[in-house]
């Protein structure tokens, strides 16, 4: 092909293909696609790919902090007790370390309520004998032991709310065999329902019954070992002092007085005096329920 061309003509054909032949030397490759777009590619040819969104977690439910509510402070019932009539004096006051535990203030006693006059929680006796029982007191604080008194003077309506309920619960055996009765010594303010502490560790001396239990196994030499050492001890204490233990009960004891008179002054200020109480009706007819708890009123 180039023999039939002219001479002339060579040089410039020859620049021609040597133009062509550079130009296709430096012609510029095809850039790389970019990575997301290579997976773009490749996923266009498979299935659509569904993003799925994050799921969050559910939030929890804030812990509701239900904070205890606060106890109601006890009422101080011996903020409404009454001063003791004359010729009376309170216990506590009258003998350093005699302790108290007035049961038939509380529902914690053999009728299981409280009885009317012991609306605050208090004990008084005739000076005369609380003056016996100071001696009998000291007497034990040798032995390092203490009195433990659950009743002395008891208000007459105290007496009668016990033989109301004896009626009313169809006990009437207790009148016969001589546990409740509708007069007592405890109206007159000489007699006294105690026990033995031990002042170490404060507890009560076993006695093999609790107090106020109304049968034949609380006469005093109805027990054995330890149980009747502890009760011929309270015995012997209180009998050195001019105290007369009553045989059926190991805890009752009464002071020889004369000239005393029953009396009906309730311990609470709130209570009424002395002649103006009336028992309620039909408190001793069974079904009848005592109240349960004081309502007290500010005293006077």
């Amino acid at each position: 092909m180039f023999a039939r061309l002219p001479s002339r003509m060579l040089p410039a054909l020859f620049l021609v293909f040597g133009l062509a032949a550079l130009g296709c030397k430096t012609k510029a490759k095809p850039q790389p696609r970019s990575t997301n777009q290579a997976k773009t590619t490749k996923r266009s040819t498979s299935r659509p790919v569904v993003r799925r969104a994050k799921s969050r977690p559910t939030p929890r439910p804030e812990k509701r902090v239900v904070r205890p509510r606060p106890k109601p402070r006890p009422v101080d019932m011996t903020t409404y007790l009454r001063e003791p009539p004359k010729g009376f004096v309170d216990l506590k006051k009258f003998i350093p370390g005699i302790r108290l535990s007035i049961r038939y203030h509380t529902p914690r006693n053999f009728t299981e309520a409280p009885l009317p006059g012991y609306g605050a929680p208090g004990a008084w006796m005739l000076k005369r004998a609380a003056k016996a029982l100071k001696r009998v007191q000291k007497d034990a604080e040798k032995r390092g032991l203490g009195l433990l008194v659950y009743d002395a003077y008891r208000p007459i309506r105290g007496t009668l709310g016990m033989a109301a309920w004896a009626t009313r619960t169809e006990q009437m055996h207790l009148f016969k065999n001589g546990y409740i009765a509708r007069y007592s010594g405890h109206n007159h303010g000489h007699t006294v329902d105690l026990t033995i502490v031990d002042l170490k560790t404060g507890k009560p001396l076993d006695m093999g019954t609790p107090w106020d239990t109304l049968n034949t196994k609380s006469h005093t030499r109805n027990a054995k070992g330890k149980h009747l050492r502890n009760r011929l001890l309270l015995r012997k204490l209180m009998r050195r002092r001019g105290f007369r233990p009553y045989y059926k009960e190991w805890w009752h004891f009464g002071f020889r007085m004369r000239g005393t008179q029953r009396r009906d002054v309730p311990y609470g200020c709130f209570e009424p005096d002395e002649g103006e109480w009336k028992a309620p009706k039909g408190w001793d007819k069974p079904g009848y329920k005592m109240p349960m708890k004081w309502q007290p009123e500010p005293c006077d």
